[in-house]
Formats: C-alpha cells, sequence, structure tokens
C-alpha cells in the first residue's frame, strides 16, 4: 500500500466508528464554508487535511503518501529514539518502510485540542446536556491548547526527515475503534459489579497482557462488591476531559 493509502484508511475507519454519526459531516461542512470565506492569503495556510479528515491528531508528517509500504512499525509513542531504532533495523537488514505512531507529533500534537469536542458529545449520551457539556469541555479544551503550544512539537518529525524516514500518527481513529470495542463487550451486561467489569476486560488479550505486565485495569476509587451501575466509556477525545464532568454525570 501507498503511505496515503493507509492514512485514508485510517481516517475512513475512524469515520465509521465515531459516535458522532451523522454529524460529522456537518462538521465538514462547517470546514468548507469557512475556508470558502477565507481571503486567497488566508487559504495558503489553512489546514486543507481537515476538510475531509475531521481528526487533526492524525496526518502524514513525513512523506508524500506516495511511499510504497510494505513493512511497518509502529508504537504508542514514536520520538526521536524509536526513529533511530528504525534506522538501525534499516542498517541490519530488516526493511522498514514507515514509522507509525498512535500518539500524535507534529503538527497533529500541536492541534491535539481539537478532537476534544466530541467529549461534549459523550457525556450528552450519558445524561448531561450538551449546552453543560460544551461549557466544560470549552474550558479543558483552552487548558490543552496553553500546555501544547510551547511543546517542541517538530522534533521527532525533524529527526525523521533528516532520515528520510516516512512518518504518521493514528490517534482518535484508533481510539474510536477502542471506543467501540468496548462498548460492544459491555452491551447487554447488567448487574455488574466492579470486580465484573475488571472480569470482563481481563479476558480481553490485551488486558491479559497488561495485567502481567502489571499495567492492567485497577479499580481506583470504590469497593470491588459493589455495584457499577451505568458504564461510561471514555476511549477517545484526545486526552482527559474536565474533572468538573464526574459531578455532572452523577
Amino acid at each position: 500500500m501507498k503511505l496515503r493509502q493507509i492514512y485514508e484508511l485510517a481516517v475512513e475507519i475512524g469515520k465509521r466508528n465515531d459516535m458522532r454519526g451523522d454529524y460529522l459531516l456537518k462538521i465538514l461542512e462547517e470546514k468548507q464554508r469557512e475556508f470558502e470565506k477565507l481571503l486567497e492569503e488566508e487559504k495558503m495556510l489553512f489546514d486543507q487535511e481537515t476538510l475531509h479528515n475531521p481528526y487533526s491528531d492524525t496526518r502524514i508528517l513525513v512523506g508524500t503518501g506516495e511511499e510504497e509500504v510494505k513493512t511497518i512499525m509502529c508504537g504508542i509513542d514514536i520520538e526521536t529514539p524509536e526513529i533511530l531504532l528504525a534506522d538501525r533495523l534499516n542498517q541490519k537488514g530488516q526493511k522498514i518502510d514507515a514509522v507509525l505512531s498512535h500518539h500524535p507529533e507534529g503538527i497533529a500534537y500541536a492541534a491535539l485540542h481539537d478532537v476534544m469536542h466530541v467529549q461534549a458529545d459523550m457525556m450528552e449520551e450519558a445524561g448531561v446536556p450538551i449546552n453543560i457539556g460544551e461549557a466544560l469541555m470549552a474550558e479543558r479544551i483552552s487548558e490543552v491548547r496553553r500546555t501544547t503550544m510551547p511543546q517542541n512539537h517538530q522534533r521527532a518529525v525533524d529527526a525523521a526527515r533528516l532520515l528520510d524516514m516516512p512518518f504518521m500518527c493514528v490517534h482518535s481513529p484508533a481510539d474510536n475503534l477502542v471506543d467501540q470495542f468496548l462498548r460492544r463487550q459491555f452491551k447487554g451486561e447488567e448487574q455488574l459489579t466492579l470486580e465484573d467489569v475488571l472480569e470482563i476486560l481481563n479476558e480481553i488479550p490485551e488486558y491479559k497482557k497488561a495485567r502481567e505486565l502489571k499495567a492492567g485495569p485497577r479499580i481506583i476509587l470504590g469497593d470491588k462488591k459493589r455495584r457499577a451501575g451505568k458504564i461510561f466509556i471514555k476511549m477517545t477525545g484526545g486526552t482527559s476531559g474536565s474533572e468538573k464532568a464526574y459531578e455532572k454525570m452523577a
């Protein structure tokens, strides 16, 4: 596959598994109208990927997109050390055509806050009025934006460029898949205790492996014998949401 095909497939699968459904079309239409209203010099600076990709944290970071990819090195975090590892593996004869990070880097990290709006929709699904959810998220989105602004977003991207290593990241689309997968795991389950919730999670191979590495799911607050009640799954939306949301969902 070409690098752009992998990128476009990731975005498309992310859309199909987005809990907002058809509302995504409205988001893209609004972006198109915003773009059309700009002056020509402003259009040159507009991120035109947002016209068809609603996930600002998912991008081709290095490469034209025309690169042929047969072997790709993936990781939760791909930064300069991992890019050097890929280059070293190439030197040792293990052909690596591209590197793929889950967590965003470069322009995708700088715009991480833009994907957080979906959390208001998630809160609405849990019973929080949408106006309350949007107000809570506006504050948190501003906080995340201020946090990422001074970061050295391009460090890993520049390393990949200097080593001529195609580099991309897929964040929200992958998280959407996990979110939908866990929704299916708990669909129809009733009268669960917190212990039951853990048991269901620990039957999933990836969680089982994480448990072996002492990084598995844990009960942070509450007794394992108490009933879980309504289960709210939050596995997408960029990063953690507003602490104030828990009170509104209670």
